[in-house]
């Protein structure tokens, strides 16, 4: 144990600038030898607390999983309760929080599994006990200690934004959810032959390859976007809200038929197009109409609404909405559903603008009111419409004094030149980011396999050509054969 604490100490950063090869194999010996311990073998041999998990991080992260194993109860096959050691305010939590906080991201690249088994415990606990916040911050901390852009995504990213849902903290969610996921990993990921390699191909290493994430299945990449739908919708995002849910709308189908995950999310979307723009956002056009049929047919009670809404009959989408109240509750979509109701008035109210130039308030509660007698309640509407910008109008008196609402002109708003400076800035570099990860994609294309095979026919189809004596446009007569071909395999 004194050797393998020896080369654990040796794996610094000073190592690493001066030798990667030898950093690399002293990694790779101090893993295997740490695999062959049982976890009695590791607690006897030296006390976890003396160990500082920055330096030590793969000796840490074994001697903590053998202090898990031996604290665990035996349990039923099958059942997922976390060792009560593991739970906050456990007798093993400090450790498990300190490993997370300090882990040196080199090293964890060698126990990619045992490391994710730690991540796994800490989500899995937060739900058993209900206890989310010191589970938020570890994983939000994880997550961006693993990949600063958190541009790859892993399963941590899912379980991260599920119990942000939980523990209803929105903001923590939306902190990793505003930044762009531009690689999923997959299973046919490779691990670099040197983990250690110096590198800002962060994809190259967080991959099932490597066990720092679970495989990405078609399920997890759908329900991140839900979630992250959901997240924004919390925090009134509308337009990034639609965006993910476009995601999870465009997304291919098995067999042509939409999961569940699909169909909850065209829930969502039709009544966000209706709170929006007073209709539904035109459909992405990857949707076939098998896998819409589908999805129609299930999210029924909601086209009925979508319906109501556009029949211009305030009591028949009162009546809708009424009717489905049991089931909004059950989507928990109730909030959105009375948004809709009272986006139908706002909406009424914007078309009454493009037809008249003023009217009376008393008529303007004829169309939007419960009560059409109830003007008091109406002045309050529009005043809010008003000052929230959503209309431009005045309400104003008449010599008789009479309540008027006057619309005004539409006037197109301005930004200062430092706003539309700092936006410019915004978008350049984002642009940046975007243009080097198609880079790093196509990177990533060109090393599969199918890409390879598509090299060695379309070579193989020049070298019967030229043998042939065959001439011409080569690249018309062989290339887009070959494009034909390859996409045929995919």
């Amino acid at each position: 144990m004194d050797k393998i604490l020896e080369d654990s100490s040796s794996l610094t950063h000073a190592l690493l600038m001066s030798n990667e090869e030898q950093y690399d194999t002293r990694a790779q010996s101090v893993v295997t030898r740490l695999k062959k311990l049982s976890s009695q073998d590791l607690l006897s041999a030296t006390n976890l607390n003396d160990l500082n998990p920055s330096t030590h991080t793969l000796v840490s992260l074994f001697f903590l999983l053998a202090v898990i194993d031996v604290s665990q109860p035996a349990t039923k096959a099958g059942t997922r309760n976390v060792p009560p050691a593991v739970l906050p305010e456990g007798s093993s939590w400090d450790s498990i929080a300190s490993l997370l906080l300090e882990f040196d991201v080199i090293q964890v690249r060698y126990a990619g599994v045992q490391f994710l088994r730690i991540v796994d415990y800490v989500s899995l606990g937060a739900e058993q006990t209900s206890n989310y916040i010191p589970a938020i911050q570890l994983l939000h901390h994880v997550i961006l200690r693993l990949d600063h852009t958190s541009s790859v995504m892993t399963s941590t990213h899912r379980s991260f934004v599920r119990l942000c849902l939980l523990a209803h903290t929105y903001a923590e969610a939306v902190d990793i959810l505003d930044r762009p996921i531009y690689h999923v990993p997959l299973v046919s990921d490779l691990r670099p032959p040197r983990l250690c390699a110096g590198t800002d191909q962060i994809w190259s290493f967080l991959n099932p390859a490597t066990g720092l994430t679970h495989p990405i299945n078609t399920r997890m990449f759908l329900e991140y976007y839900l979630l992250g739908a959901m997240a924004y919708l919390a925090v009134r995002r509308y337009k990034d809200a639609v965006l993910f849910l476009d995601i999870v709308l465009s997304a291919p189908t098995a067999q042509n038929v939409a999961s569940a995950v699909q169909v909850a999310a065209y829930k969502k979307w039709l009544m966000l197009g209706l709170i929006m723009r007073g209709n539904t956002f035109p459909l992405p056009k990857t949707m076939t109409q098998s896998a819409l049929k589908y999805i129609r047919a299930a999210a029924k009670p909601y086209d009925c609404v979508v319906e109501a809404f556009n029949s211009k009959n305030i009591e028949r989408l009162r009546a809708e909405i009424e009717a489905g109240n049991a089931l909004w509750q059950e989507d928990e979509n109730y909030g959105l559903l009375t948004e809709v109701y009272q986006a139908y008035n706002k909406f009424t109210i914007v078309r009454l603008g493009r037809t008249f130039a003023a009217l009376p308030v008393a008529d303007v509660a004829k169309r939007i009111s419960e009560d059409p007698s109830d003007v008091a309640q109406a002045k309050t509407y529009l005043q809010h419409l008003i000052s929230e910008g959503h209309i431009n109008a005045l309400l104003v008196q008449s010599e008789s004094g009479q309540d008027i609402l006057r619309f005004l002109p539409g006037t197109a708003l301005r930004k200062s030149e430092s706003e539309v400076e700092k936006a410019l800035v915004s978008q350049t570099e984002t642009l940046q980011r975007l243009l080097k990860n198609i880079h790093n994609t196509e990177h990533r294309f060109e090393t599969t396999k199918e890409y390879v095979d598509f090299l060695k026919k379309l070579k193989k189809v020049s070298d019967d050509q030229r043998k042939s004596g065959g001439a011409g446009n080569g690249r018309n007569a062989t290339a887009e054969d070959m494009d034909e071909d390859m996409m045929e395999e995919f």
